[in-house]
């Protein structure tokens, strides 16, 4: 981690945490300084697209079950349950190590 000894301005006296769900463009007008800001604004994108593509794929699965019995629609209410656990455990845990580097 850079020591902030030698950078009078880090964070800049006027530094606000960009609004969600994007950063300024251009990248020189505002930016991300503290791991804190970094492990959220990452956590929560991660977490946005991993449930995205999660139900996804649980639309595609529970696709190819029409035109099946009745009988095995009953349990399938637990497929974007469960995809949507695993995708926020997944998130979690990546968005964790990628937003704390």
């Amino acid at each position: 981690m850079a020591s902030t000894k030698n950078c009078p301005n880090y964070p800049p006296p006027d530094y606000n945490v960009p609004r969600f769900p994007s950063l300024c463009w251009p990248p020189h007008a505002c930016a991300i300084y503290t791991v804190q800001d970094s492990w959220r604004f990452t956590l929560i994108w991660t977490l946005i697209l991993f449930i995205g593509f999660h139900l996804g794929a649980t639309a595609i699965s529970l696709l190819m079950q029409v035109g099946k019995p009745r009988s095995i629609w009953k349990y399938l209410f637990a497929v974007p349950v469960v995809y949507t656990v695993v995708a926020g455990v997944e998130a979690l845990v990546v968005g964790s190590i990628v937003g704390s580097v």
